[in-house]
């Protein structure tokens, strides 16, 4: 799993230990953790010792039975959109794909946000074959990517409406590579990659064959939501995570795990990215 997205979950484990130094009541009920970043690598599998750290210190913190509570990091944007659903998560760290979708639903309550790397936003690059369009308004047949999980996302905050979405399958790929691959060998008509896909894919053998046709307007960074039960640990968590990253021990942390800031963050901070999704 790259160190740079790696680092959000292991700046949770830090968080979730903070938080639980912190006087919490005892609690009879969990609160469940999900991490739902679509276009992250790795898998569950390979982040789940990270998540199983944040487990056992909310336990001990909340007075709960060892083992008891569950938890998961999900890159999948439509495995990710389930679990939402059915695991009913108290706290979760989401995309701007998953918030847009599941922000009213869900009655999601923004407490924060993650910067990383220096930004508080990403872009997406539409990337297409050497003989493919010129430009997006002229984009049909397939799209693939990892954040193509949500045809709405794509269509009105992604493409900003200049695709129509009659003329465009989607198809799911979490694996950047094989998805760049796929539309090079023809297979795929476009891949929506991320920048660092983006700065790498000119090292890749088949870069010849590929292009890029479109920069996507920024979206914002990643979530902290509470919703279900978390709703009562507002105020702990909101003390704990803003300002992090601007003490003498929180700063050099935060460095470490390429964390610029936790910044304080609202659902208003959020509407702008909800009104293109709703139009």
């Amino acid at each position: 799993m790259n160190s740079a997205r790696l680092s959000f979950i292991e700046l949770w484990a830090v968080i979730v230990a903070l938080f639980c130094a912190s006087p919490v009541p005892a609690s009879s009920s969990s609160i469940d953790l999900l991490l739902l970043l679509p276009g992250y690598p790795g898998t569950s599998a390979q982040a789940q010792p990270y998540v199983d750290r944040m487990l056992r210190h909310l336990e001990q913190g909340l007075g709960l039975a060892p083992q008891s509570m569950q938890g998961v990091f999900i890159s999948d944007g439509s495995e990710g959109a389930q679990r939402l659903e059915s695991e009913k998560p108290g706290i979760a760290l989401v995309g701007p794909s998953v918030y847009a979708k599941y922000a009213k639903k869900m009655k999601m309550k923004v407490i924060a946000k993650v910067d990383a790397n220096g930004r508080g936003e990403q872009t997406y690059h539409v990337v297409v074959a050497k003989n493919g369009p010129a430009a997006i308004a002229l984009l049909k047949g397939i799209v693939t990517g990892a954040v193509v999980h949500d045809d709405k996302y794509v269509v009105n905050v992604l493409f900003d409406r200049k695709v129509k979405a009659s003329e465009l399958t989607f198809v799911s790929n979490s694996r950047p590579l094989r998805a760049l691959r796929d539309v090079a060998a023809g297979k795929a008509d476009a891949v929506i990659v991320d920048d660092e896909t983006l700065k790498y894919m000119k090292d890749l053998p088949f870069a010849a064959d590929l292009r890029e046709i479109y920069t996507t307007r920024p979206v914002p960074a990643p979530a902290v939501v509470v919703l279900n039960q978390g709703m009562k640990y507002v105020p702990q968590l909101k003390k704990l995570l803003v300002g992090l990253c601007l003490n003498s021990e929180g700063e050099a942390l935060c460095q470490s795990l390429t964390i610029s800031a936790i910044t304080p963050a609202t659902d208003e901070d959020y509407q702008p990215l909800l009104r293109d999704y709703n139009r």
